[in-house]
């Protein structure tokens, strides 16, 4: 009979106790993922807890839209009587409306935590009060209708969700509110109208300029919430002295010398004048069989003499470039979309000037049938002796100036756009200046300004008109023209408190691609290299699990 030796099990008890151990591993991890399970809702029930207990917020976005900016602090902190700002809230509002409800909570409670003490707000339901619902009625806020969809059907519901401010006596409205990342600037233009007095910015008129109600309506809107426009003809009457900016946008008739020695007038005051002014007017060519074909038309505003002694003058030409965008091109059956050099696309890259605060926020502005702006006389060389000279925007290097006709169509293929150009880029388009200017006419008025003067100049009218302004849904690269427009006005009127506010409503993020090599890489990089990414992600998470359970089988060696 054979002693077994206890040392040295037998073969089959290995096997027994391989399983066992493995066993015992399976449950020490189950405990261990239990217990990590339990930790982790542990810690979340804490942090609600505390949460629930010390109003804060992490703000990730890019611009930091949801936190109260320092601009908004200021106002309501410098605020010389108290203000009261009513919210009227329905209790059952749709998930639609609810976040948007609890952002302006969170808001106007930040408002009143800057103001020491000078702004108070309430939260009514009117639909559950009566005297809430008239006080609402009153301050013309009204029920905002939304559609819902719950258990596959459409629903039509009420609600309020509105601002009352009162101030002084007086209450303004903000209602139906914006479920964009504008709703601080909105409320702290409104405040601002309430509290401080009123800049005034006229706008010509009597020479074909754009007009307000028209082609420029977008612009008058955004004005309206911080300063008062009106307009005016200087070939009839001086310029009062309340006006504290000018702007001259797209005359297409010639000022009179009336007109010019009273806009000159106004400028030697120290005033802030604004030129947007277009060189030529697309017309269409008259050559037979060719009905793609534009030409360019000189337009003769009569202001050359004026911004000449100024230091600026507007080119007779377009300016044309390679680096462009799409924009709209009329065809027999409606509008088409289309790149063409017209429409000058300038980036950041391409604003050498960006400490200025006229381009606070402008990532990139569209030039749509632009013309150059160059430098004369006192500005001649862009080294001023009494100022300090800005360039807001240029063309690229690909650019050219176009005079003569030119195709309405896109580029054929094979075919660069430029074949025919003989002078390159780049081409400014626009520039700001600060500093003392010459009379245009020094006989019986003062030889230069009184003080300095903030002054613009764009070779283009076209940037913030209706027709593009309404492109901004499709095209966010057309609210740099109008950013570029509402900081050169805060500029000029030296009031840029809300510039930062609205550069988080208008904004465009381009992609910087300034080669060809550069635009095909990004558009294959996010066609074609984020499928494959995740592809390769999943095959290398698929390998490491398959090496992980040949592993477990296997067990210890």
């Amino acid at each position: 009979m054979t002693k077994r030796n206890s040392k040295h099990p037998a073969p089959e008890d290995d096997g027994g106790a391989s399983r066992r151990a493995q066993a015992a591993r399976a449950r020490g991890a189950r405990r261990g993922a239990l217990a990590s399970v339990l930790l982790a809702l542990g810690v979340l029930v804490a942090l609600n807890l505390v949460a629930s207990r010390v109003p804060a917020r992490v703000d990730l976005t890019g611009d930091h839209i949801y936190t109260l900016s320092p601009s908004s602090r200021q106002l309501v902190r410098a605020l010389p009587d108290y203000l009261t700002v009513k919210a009227y809230i329905s209790k059952d509002l749709p998930p639609e409306l609810a976040t948007v409800s609890r952002y302006l909570r969170e808001l106007l409670d930040e408002y009143r935590a800057s103001s020491a003490g000078r702004l108070r707000f309430e939260v009514h339901d009117p639909a559950a009060d009566p005297h809430a619902e008239e006080q609402a009625t009153r301050c013309r806020i009204q029920k905002t209708a939304l559609e819902t969809r719950r258990a596959q059907k459409v629903e039509v519901g009420q609600y309020y969700l509105g601002l009352c401010l009162w101030y002084d006596g007086r209450s303004r409205a903000l209602a139906p509110i914006d479920r964009g990342a504008g709703l601080e600037y909105q409320v702290s233009a409104l405040i601002k109208v309430m509290s401080q007095p009123k800049r005034k910015v006229a706008f010509t008129a009597g020479h074909g300029e754009r007009d307000l109600g028209d082609g420029y309506s977008f612009v008058k809107r955004g004005l309206e919430r911080e300063v008062e426009v009106v307009t005016l003809d200087p070939s009839v009457g001086d310029i009062g002295d309340d006006v504290d900016a000018l702007v001259v946008a797209g005359p297409r008739r010639a000022f009179d010398e009336p007109a010019r020695r009273r806009i000159d007038a106004f400028v030697m005051k120290g005033k802030a004048a604004l030129f947007l002014i277009d060189g030529m007017v697309v017309d269409p060519d008259r050559r037979a069989g060719n009905d793609r074909l534009r030409s360019g038309s000189p337009i003769d505003s009569g202001l050359d003499p004026l911004l000449a002694a100024y230091g600026f003058r507007i080119g007779r030409d377009f300016v044309f470039d390679r680096m462009n965008v799409p924009g709209p091109v009329d065809s027999p059956g409606g509008p088409l979309f289309a790149n063409l050099p017209a429409f000058v696309g300038v980036r950041s890259s391409q604003m050498p000037d960006r400490d200025l605060g006229v381009l606070a926020g402008v990532e990139m502005m569209v030039f749509p049938f632009a013309s150059s702006v160059g430098l004369v006389g006192p500005l001649a060389g862009g080294t001023p002796r009494d100022g300090r000279l800005w360039t807001l925007a240029r063309s690229s290097r690909r650019a050219w100036r176009q005079t003569g006709p030119f195709d309405a169509s896109p580029p054929a293929p094979g075919v660069p756009a430029d074949a025919d150009a003989q002078e390159a880029g780049p081409f400014a388009l626009a520039y700001a200046y600060q500093g003392t200017v010459p009379s245009a006419y020094p006989a019986g008025a003062p030889a230069s300004s009184r003080r300095p003067v903030r002054m613009v100049v764009i070779g283009d009218s076209d940037l913030v008109s209706d027709r593009y302004m309404e492109l901004l849904r499709a095209f966010p690269v057309y609210a740099g023209g109008a950013q570029l427009l509402f900081n050169a006005i805060d500029w000029a009127l030296e009031d840029d408190a809300l510039t930062a506010l609205r550069a988080n409503v208008l904004k465009a993020r381009p992609i910087e691609a300034d080669e060809p090599f550069g635009e095909a890489a990004t558009k294959w990089g996010n066609v074609a290299g984020v499928p494959l990414a995740f592809c390769a992600a999943g095959i290398l998470r698929w390998q490491w699990r398959r090496a992980r359970r040949r592993r477990q089988r296997l067990g210890p060696a």
